[in-house]
């Protein structure tokens, strides 16, 4: 492990990195060249002497300085003497872009990536090939150039380079930062078993993603799963979790699948939260980064459709999770505070009347602090679909009424994460189709107010309540270890 650990210090934290076949318009070359590392890139192609105002090398041979992590992005054919080259340089690891070697299936590109894989046993070590590489603010290393620069403690191994590009493309939407995302590929060397491992004793990474296609070493990947989830929260995908799923897999990344119970099985032994899919794992991890795990299922909905309310009951019930009634000091206190006509007061808490009160007292940030110390609810979940009804009644004042409203919310939010040591989750209802400008607009300075409090932002109730199904389900596999 130590060995491992100095090599991949090399990946994460190289003095120089090169990418080999760099161009105008290779999108390995456009993303480091915004980041830090910078300063240590050399480029390297025959065919360019200057790339996009910075010098072009003929070959890695003619880098004086010192590189220890190559990316390389050249044809199949002339990869091995790229790989010669880079050895004689004292190149440490190299990553491979090139596609079209075991996971084609065919017998002559398999014979290929076994010739790689002789080349390189011993003298250097390989990322991919088939894969995008590592994204790392903390080096200035990036896989596309919208990668944010800003560092995270959410660490992602993906045997899928789409998957790792993904998160980092989509890490500027969705507030999500990173400490280290890397794609393996078809592992020809490095696996995702190496990068986990180093995460595990990653001090900058808090919570783990892992995307699987298939191993080829399982009780390898189990240790390497099980020493992660024992010190860290681990969330996985498995990709190819039906017949067709498992064909494309193994044209994918040449990984043998095997079958889905086994797999749900084997994550469940190593302490790991499931997901099924992208979407699912992004929302997890803005509810994992932003909140406390919950005690128990039970949740409160705040909300301002008591039409809506049974769905929204049904909703919880289908993802597992309870809407209890509300203690009778809860009640009370609502009572006090909450129009009687036309609203319910129960869980879900339909109080549209209180959107319109931004009074210092009897406010909606009172209404959310009564609700979330009720001893009974491990959970709060915060629906804001009312803007339209606002507009209306409020007319040219909406501004000015929006923005105390949004600052007596995340006050309000915020106060009671802290204070009930419970997760909330907030639901800013976002709809193209239904939304003018104006409403986008203030729909979206309202979803930036909440995420800037550190709260986890979602589109659709549906969304949030299988977000908080999730952390339920991640919670319980804690209290098992």
């Amino acid at each position: 492990m130590k060995a491992e650990e100095n090599v991949l210090e090399a990946v994460f934290n190289p003095r120089g990195m090169a990418v080999i076949g760099a161009s105008p318009s290779d999108f390995a070359t456009l993303s480091q060249m915004k980041t830090k590392i910078r300063e240590h890139l050399y480029l390297v192609n025959p065919k360019y002497t200057e790339v996009l105002g910075r010098k072009c090398h003929s070959s890695i041979l003619d880098v004086e300085a010192p590189v220890d992590y190559a990316s390389i992005a050249v044809s199949a054919a002339v990869l091995p003497k790229i790989l010669e080259e880079c050895i004689e340089k004292g190149v440490k690891v190299a990553q491979i872009f090139t596609a079209g070697f075991s996971e084609t299936g065919l017998p002559e590109r398999i014979a290929r990536e076994e010739e790689l894989k002789k080349i390189a046993r011993g003298r250097i070590r390989l990322i991919g090939p088939n894969c995008f590489g590592v994204y790392c603010p903390k080096a200035g290393l990036a896989i596309v150039p919208e990668s944010p620069l800003e560092e995270g403690h959410i660490g992602v191994v993906a045997q899928s380079g789409s998957f790792a590009e993904s998160f980092s493309y989509f890490a500027m939407t969705k507030n999500l930062r990173f400490s280290k995302v890397v794609s393996y590929g078809n592992a020809a060397d490095l696996d995702g078993a190496d990068f986990l491992d180093y995460l595990t004793d990653d001090p900058d990474t808090h919570i783990i993603a892992f995307y699987v296609e298939g191993t080829r070493n399982a009780p390898r990947l189990c240790r390497a799963l099980s020493r992660a989830a024992g010190q860290k929260p681990v969330v996985a995908i498995k990709g190819g979790m039906t017949e067709q799923g498992m064909r494309a897999a193994a044209s994918h990344t040449a990984s043998l699948a095997g079958a889905p119970d086994i797999w749900r099985g084997f994550f469940k032994q190593c302490g790991v939260l499931q997901v099924e899919n992208f979407d699912e794992m992004v929302n997890v991890l803005i509810a994992r980064e932003n909140s406390p795990l919950p005690a128990g299922r039970s949740m409160a909905l705040i909300s301002n459709s008591g039409g809506f309310s049974v769905i929204q009951t049904d909703l919880c019930h289908q993802a597992g999770i309870a809407v209890p009634r509300f203690a009778a000091a809860t009640v009370e206190a609502l009572r006090a505070l909450v129009p009687a006509a036309g609203t319910g007061i129960g869980n879900p808490l339909d109080a549209w009347p209180i959107y319109y009160n931004i009074k210092p007292e009897g406010n909606i940030a009172d209404i959310i602090r009564i609700v979330a110390a009720d001893p009974g609810i491990d959970m709060l979940v915060f629906q804001f679909d009312q803007f339209r009804y606002l507009r209306r009644v409020m007319g040219r004042d909406v501004d000015a009424h929006m923005r105390r409203l949004r600052e007596l919310m995340v006050e309000g939010l915020s106060r009671a994460k802290a204070d009930a040591q419970k997760p909330v989750l907030v639901t800013v209802s976002l709809d193209p189709y239904l939304e003018d400008e104006e409403d986008r607009r203030h729909n979206l300075l309202l979803k930036n107010a909440f995420a800037a409090a550190g709260l986890p932002v979602y589109a659709s109730l549906e969304q949030t309540v299988k977000a908080a199904a999730s952390l339920c389900r991640w919670a319980e596999i804690g209290r098992r270890a």
